[in-house]
């Protein structure tokens, strides 16, 4: 759909300074904030929602929305600016609530707190890539629901320091590739940065850049000529290509200021704030929005979406019931999902590395489940995370659902968060020791709260021969530092299942932690006790001499452990801990059932200790690796870090005599 011409009207550039007033209030008021890129983008953003974007104000959870990610997200106040004229749920006492405790105006955009904000932002580059997963979603699901109900834009503000950070490099590559023409990126083209000129730490040619990643690009050489922008936006609608729109501007346009890198990120002062109205003609009062600006954007919106709107809705209430649970399902992404049934084979010998049994079960789920979408950093055959009955996702093959993510990790993960906030549920993989290329992206789904799987393998130093670069032992302590998100590290095949269940019933972020191994398949491991975080795997006869805590591939070294010195006529409880994050939100009662308040406790795990000392005495009651792993032989490796039976029952004995 080409978008609204309107015809040349003093009250467009009413409209625009009108949203610059109320940025420039906001960041005032604050006394904080970040003028600059308010000032000198508005007309971007202002033609955007006025005269292009198919939306609903009042439904700003419209599943054929257009979408718009401010990947620059220090420019927040324009957005809030920009929403309330727009009239969505955003009140003028909100702008005057920006960045306090509590309000629907924090600092950055907030996805979940402000109604309109689509990504959360700030961190630059993760807007820009997280939008290019928004445009995946949005052509998978066009295919499989068909263009009357699903058909929308993606676009993106992004300013040269998104450009800059290599997520960007990373997720603009794979647009070009796969071909994405409903994402559009404008870029903020100021040619400043926060310690000066841009030519001080960047001279890319962006034209030739984005054209040898397989874009469109439009120059747009004065960001206040609207019809330019019009012209430009409507082009790129019009490509078989993702559009990278330069949009030349001025930092801080109006201000003293202007085009200095001092505009940036500090507040105006009153009287460079008092004499930008002057020049705009605006009333110099706080917060005095012109009612006529605000009518004529939301009179625009309205002329152009509700016939759109209201025809997409008869639309939907005539599907079928099916069409319309699938429909609810993408659009109620968060709801608990059950998996009763997986089809899975245990290997004839029940050994079987858990990375194997995670593969497995991703194919049993996707066979009922078609809104599970995913890939790796090229190492499927690795992770065992590709959808083996599916094609290949791309422009030609949409309803392909492995992802050829390549080489790519920082942009792997932020793609995900685009993917779910479309509705789709993601896994993306890598070996664990990458884990650390995800994991600002990993913490954009944590604070997004969105149902994305990440699927690590290769979990241990008992990886041996590849060396300390391949052998993760920090990478445990450190994801389950992150708030809100669950880390899972089955023992065996049927904590697996149990994980995966539990991941696809609570909806939340979640990471899998697996091995390259192969272990034995246990006869106590529980499928559904997996769900409660940590279980009672291996009971004691009468007595708890000790408690041993173990995850992962350790679990059967502390089997043996148990056994060992049940035979010397200790009683131990063997306790299972899949995802201490999942146990620790159990009530007391269960806690204290399966870890009593004043047991002796110890734990195994290959890993780090920091995560572990909430539950022992001290120290010494941890078997843990604190230190980097070396080049060598699993079992020498295991030798090295005295992770054997016998070092390990010699030190427990020690301990409990």
């Amino acid at each position: 759909m080409i978008g609204f011409k309107k015809e040349n009207n003093p009250i467009d550039k009413k409209i625009i300074d009108n949203i610059r007033g109320l940025a420039i209030d906001m960041i005032d008021n604050a006394g904080s904030g970040h003028p600059g890129i308010a000032l000198g983008t508005a007309p971007i953003i202002a033609d955007l929602y006025t005269n292009h974007m198919m939306i609903n104000p009042q439904d700003d959870h419209w599943i054929n929305r257009d979408r718009f990610v401010l990947s620059a997200g220090h420019g927040s106040s324009l957005l809030y600016a920009t929403l309330y004229s727009a009239g969505y749920a955003i009140k003028l006492d909100d702008l005057k609530e920006f960045r306090k405790m509590g309000s629907v105006t924090p600092g950055h955009p907030e996805f979940g707190v402000t109604p309109g904000v689509e990504v959360t932002t700030g961190p630059l580059g993760q807007g820009i890539a997280s939008a290019v997963g928004i445009a995946i979603g949005e052509k998978y699901l066009e295919k499989y629901f068909g263009d009357n109900l699903i058909n929308y834009y993606t676009y993106v503000l992004c300013g040269e320091g998104d450009l800059m950070e290599g997520v960007s490099y990373e997720a603009c590559s794979l647009a070009g590739k796969l071909g994405l023409n409903k994402l559009i990126v404008l870029m903020d083209s100021n040619g400043v940065t926060l310690d000066g000129a841009l030519t001080n730490s960047f001279n890319e040619d962006i034209k030739m850049r984005f054209e040898a990643q397989g874009w469109e690009y439009i120059k747009v050489n004065d960001g206040e000529n609207t019809t330019d922008l019009d012209i430009a936006i409507d082009n790129a609608k019009r490509s078989d290509k993702p559009t990278l729109i330069e949009v030349g501007t001025v930092i801080g346009k109006y201000s003293l200021e202007q085009g200095n890198c001092k505009v940036h990120g500090s507040p105006l002062t009153k009287e460079d704030i008092a004499q930008i109205k002057s020049q705009l003609g605006l009333r110099d009062a706080s917060f005095q929005p012109s009612a006529e600006a605000v009518l004529e954007m939301q009179q625009r919106i309205n002329d152009r979406c509700t016939a759109y709107y209201d025809e997409w809705k008869k639309k939907y209430q005539k599907l079928d019931e099916n069409k319309k649970q699938e429909l609810d399902l993408i659009k109620n992404y968060k709801k608990s999902v059950q998996i009763k049934d997986i089809a899975y084979e245990m290997p004839s010998d029940m050994h079987e590395a858990t990375r194997v049994a995670s593969g497995k079960v991703i194919n049993s789920i996707s066979q009922g489940f078609p809104f599970l979408i995913g890939g790796s950093a090229d190492v499927s055959k690795s992770t065992n995370a590709k959808i083996n009955d599916s094609g290949d996702f791309a422009n030609s093959s949409p309803l392909g659902r492995n992802i050829n993510f390549g080489v790519r990790e920082h942009a792997m993960a932020a793609i995900a968060n685009g993917i779910a906030l479309t509705g789709l549920t993601p896994f993306v993989s890598t070996f664990f020791a990458f884990s650390d290329y995800a994991k600002p992206a990993m913490r954009m789904s944590a604070l997004m709260d969105l149902p994305v799987i990440y699927v690590f393998t290769h979990d241990s130093v008992t990886v041996g021969e590849d060396g300390p670069t391949h052998q993760p032992v920090e990478q445990l302590v450190a994801l389950r530092s992150i708030p809100n998100l669950d880390v899972y590290r089955p023992a065996d095949s049927n904590e697996v299942i149990g994980a995966y269940k539990a991941i696809f019933d609570n909806r939340r972020p979640a990471a899998l932690v697996l091995s390259r191994n192969k272990v034995a398949i246990s006869p106590f491991t529980n499928i559904n006790s997996t769900a409660r975080g940590a279980y009672v795997l291996e009971k004691e006869r009468k007595r708890i001499d000790a408690v041993i805590i173990a995850t992962g591939e350790e679990i059967g070294l502390a089997s043996r452990v148990k056994q060992e010195l049940d035979s010397k006529g200790y009683d131990i409880r063997l306790v299972s801990m899949p995802s201490m994050e999942v146990f620790e939100r159990q009530d007391k009662s269960y806690r204290d059932e399966v870890i009593p308040e004043n047991a002796k406790t110890f734990v195994i795990e290959a890993s780090s200790s920091y995560s572990w000392h909430k539950y022992v005495k001290n120290q010494e009651y941890l078997f843990t690796i604190d230190e980097f792993g070396c080049s060598g032989a699993r079992n020498d490796i295991l030798d090295k870090f005295h992770f054997t039976e016998k070092d390990i029952c010699k030190k427990v004995e020690e301990l409990l005599n």
